[in-house]
This record gives structure tokens, C-alpha cells and sequence, in this order.
């Protein structure tokens, strides 16, 4: 049974398909999706959508790339959202310097911003940041919070000691299965058990053996694979593992997947 820390389950991704993916999911061995928003409408969605099926929960926040449309009312309203019960975090947010869609200063400074409605919250954060580990730890340090995870990760093991000397967790996506990725498996063995997590990212990213595919939170289940085989454990022990962190980083979560071990207890 699995956990897909960071999927979009979205209109915007799936169109009509959403359902027939969530059930998908539902029926093929996941018990927990968090379902990420990436601007104010996407999250008010997940939001929407973790209130229709159990086993999904929400993540609110504004990409790098849609973040002009963070102003005042939209900085209340991500505050709002958080509010919910099944909203576990606030994210993504970051910083992606890999393409240029919206100013950097711009990006640098609504990300520090939504770093603050998680602190005053007293919510985790999921980051996006992609050619831009300097600047996004270095606002992380400033705001002093260190309650958080990076997403998807694509950095090295300087990097990735960095976040595990702050308490932090690095999530891998289905990338660490790509031919080309020895590096990233490489950060994938350094990282301690107690602070991976195992995500798809999608409907972006399939892992191997089904690269090429739209994703589904199904196929986390090979990145998983991956992850039992890099660190010689099997997969339950290793799920079991999963479970837990996602409850100490989560905790929000945490009702949720008690209930859904006693039931099958």
C-alpha cells in the first residue's frame, strides 16, 4: 500500500479523465494522495476535491510560474485554504530559474511570502526549485523555518545534506528511475530512511518501466521498487517507513492513515 507524497489530480492536468484517474488510483494500491495545487485555482480544487474522496488530501500555494498572480487578496486567500482540514500544507511553492516565465525578483519574493503564511500557520511547505538551490535555501534560512520538503528533487548530495542538517525531507520522483539519473540514485542512497518520501509528480514524470505515459499515482509503486532495491529493504518494511514520515511531516494526515490501519488490521 502506498503513498504519493506530490501528484496534481486536477482538471487542468487530466481534463476529463480526473475521475476515471482518481479512481485508478484508489483501486491500484494507493491510500494517500497529497494533491498539490500550483495557483489559486488549482488549489482551490484539491481542496475541493480532498472534501469528495478520502484518501485524497490538499496542497495549496503559487508556482513560480504563476506567481503574478499573487497579490494581496490572493495571499488571503491561499490563508484561507490552509485553513481547511484536509489541507496539509502549503505548496509548491519555490523558485525555477530553468525557464523564464516570470521575473525573478518577482518569484524570490512571493516565495518568502508563502513561507510565511506556512510559518504563521504552523503548516509544512513543499518546494519547487529547479537551478535555483542557492537562492531558495537562502530565503528559507532568512525566514528561519525549516518545516519542509523539497519536491521532486534534483540536486546533489551537497545539497540534500544541507536540507537533512535542517531536519528537513527530500522526496524522489520517478526521474531517480531514468537511465540517465545515476547521480540523483547516488543522493537517493546517502538520504537516511527517516526523511525520504516517494512521489510521482503527476500526471508529469512516469518512471520507468512505464516512461513516456501520462502519470498516475499508480505508478509510484516503481519508484518505490527502486527505493527497496537501493536500500536493500523490502517494500513493505519500506511503505511502513513511508508512512511514517509523511505522518511526522503531515501530521495533519495523521487521523486519516491511523483509521485506515485499524481497518485493515
Amino acid at each position: 500500500m502506498y503513498i504519493d507524497s506530490h501528484a496534481h489530480l486536477l482538471s487542468e492536468e487530466y481534463g476529463d479523465d480526473l475521475r476515471k484517474e482518481i479512481e485508478r488510483a484508489r483501486k491500484n494500491g494507493i491510500i494517500l494522495v497529497n494533491n498539490i495545487g500550483y495557483n489559486l485555482k488549482s488549489s482551490d480544487e484539491a481542496v475541493k476535491l480532498s472534501s469528495e474522496y478520502d484518501f485524497i488530501f490538499a496542497s495549496v500555494g503559487i508556482h513560480p510560474y504563476d506567481i503574478n498572480e499573487f497579490d494581496e487578496s490572493a495571499k488571503n486567500k491561499l490563508a484561507l485554504l490552509s485553513e481547511n482540514a484536509k489541507t496539509i500544507a502549503i505548496g509548491e511553492i519555490g523558485l525555477d530559474y530553468f525557464r523564464k516565465i516570470t521575473d525573478f525578483d518577482k518569484q524570490r519574493k512571493y516565495f518568502a511570502e508563502q513561507l510565511i503564511i506556512a510559518k504563521e500557520k504552523n503548516l509544512p511547505f513543499i518546494i519547487h526549485s529547479r537551478e535555483a538551490f542557492e537562492d531558495t535555501w537562502n530565503i528559507i534560512k532568512e525566514i528561519g523555518y525549516f518545516n519542509g520538503v523539497f519536491h521532486s528533487f534534483d540536486y546533489g548530495i551537497n545539497e540534500a545534506q544541507k536540507i537533512l542538517d535542517k531536519g528537513m525531507y527530500v522526496s524522489f520522483s520517478g526521474m531517480v528511475t531514468f537511465k540517465s539519473r545515476e547521480t540523483l540514485r547516488n543522493v537517493l542512497k546517502y538520504v537516511p530512511m527517516d526523511r525520504l518520501l516517494f512521489e510521482t509528480d503527476s500526471p508529469y514524470l512516469a518512471p520507468v518501466p512505464v516512461r513516456g505515459k501520462r502519470n498516475n499515482p499508480e505508478f509510484v509503486k516503481f519508484v518505490y521498487a527502486l527505493g527497496a532495491k537501493i536500500k536493500n529493504i523490502d517494500i513493505d518494511t519500506l511503505s511502513e517507513i513511508i508512512k511514517n514520515n509523511f505522518i511526522k511531516l503531515f501530521p495533519k494526515s495523521k487521523s486519516f492513515l491511523l483509521t485506515e490501519r485499524r481497518e485493515n488490521v
